[in-house]
């Protein structure tokens, strides 16, 4: 098996912590909320282990001290990391095709000036290099996490490759195998679908957005925007998509393992499960929402009580 899809092997439940984007702050509060202790500048819990959902840089203001505090407790074996997609854009942003040039555009820079700025005169390799060998995907017998949709043929395909890191030289093999880097584009950021145009938005960064992320946990409901579509600006949510045939029928059907994610700037006024099945720990820390943690326990069924929040 690729080393971006790992198994859960620890024997205390695991405590999802959805995305952080440097607000190291709330993730401090969060864990003495739920009664972790520090040690050495580790936090740890008798019974439980902490997962992180991925989305550690840009936006926030100690980008930084949350980098080195999530990668302290990664590589002390306190903690599990999962890459985001705000990590694979930095990547590709710092890492070169055989041509020279970069694998993102730099006309995208502008997207990371508070993650560059936080890394000014650092060791910058290093911290690419370890986020170069996080892990996409946590596949176990009671549950699966990854930072934004979990597809099973997404999955399969990156578990047949030999890539084992997104450093330069597995990125420069992802991109010459398309069907492998759109499973990973999948995992990362989930499945988008092509507006018509009277459905164009500038999302919450002010880019402008022809394409719209599905939910892909429920089925299609075909008749709000907000209904079948997330990450939207507010006066979206109620446009009429009657008329949007849009083909997409795949959803996360309720046999299936539970399922934890993030990435979905979901609303801080509201935090549940999507589903029965299906739980996100993204809501919206970047952008005045809170820092959100589930507390699984591995053979419980997942419920709305298990949510812990910063505040």
């Amino acid at each position: 098996m690729s080393k971006l899809i790992i198994d859960y092997n620890q024997t205390k439940q695991p405590d999802f912590i959805g995305d952080i984007h440097g607000h190291f702050d709330a993730l401090i509060q969060l864990f003495e909320k739920m009664g972790y202790t520090i040690n050495d500048g580790i936090y740890s819990h008798p019974e439980r282990f902490p997962v992180f959902i991925g989305d550690y840089i840009d936006r926030g203001p100690k980008i930084f001290e949350t980098v080195e505090l999530v990668k302290n407790m990664q590589e002390t074996g306190n903690a599990i990391a999962l890459m985001g997609n705000h990590e694979l854009n930095f990547l590709e942003l710092n890492h070169k095709d055989k041509e020279g040039n970069s694998f993102r555009s730099q006309s995208k820079r502008h997207q990371v000036k508070e993650t560059d700025a936080a890394f000014l005169g650092k060791d910058l390799d290093s911290y690419l290099d370890w986020i170069a060998q996080l892990p996409i995907a946590i596949e176990s017998e009671h549950f699966r996490a990854v930072h934004a949709q979990w597809e099973v043929e997404a999955i399969e395909n990156i578990k047949k490759s030999t890539i084992e890191r997104l450093d330069e030289e597995g990125l420069r093999k992802v991109y010459a195998t398309p069907n492998l880097y759109k499973s990973i584009e999948i995992l990362l950021k989930g499945k988008e679908l092509k507006l018509p145009e009277a459905l164009h938005y500038n999302d919450h960064g002010s880019e402008p957005r022809t394409e719209a992320r599905i939910k892909w946990w429920q089925a299609r409901k075909r008749t709000l925007f907000g209904e079948d579509f997330a990450s939207l600006p507010g006066h979206m949510i109620d446009k009429d998509i009657s008329t949007f045939n849009h083909d997409y029928d795949f959803f996360y059907e309720r046999e299936h393992t539970p399922v934890f994610f993030g990435h979905y700037w979901m609303d801080a006024n509201k935090v549940e499960l999507m589903s029965s099945n299906a739980c996100c720990v993204d809501y919206s820390i970047a952008k005045k929402g809170i820092l959100v943690a589930y507390r699984h326990t591995i053979r419980e069924v997942l419920s709305n009580d298990y949510f812990i929040t910063h505040l």
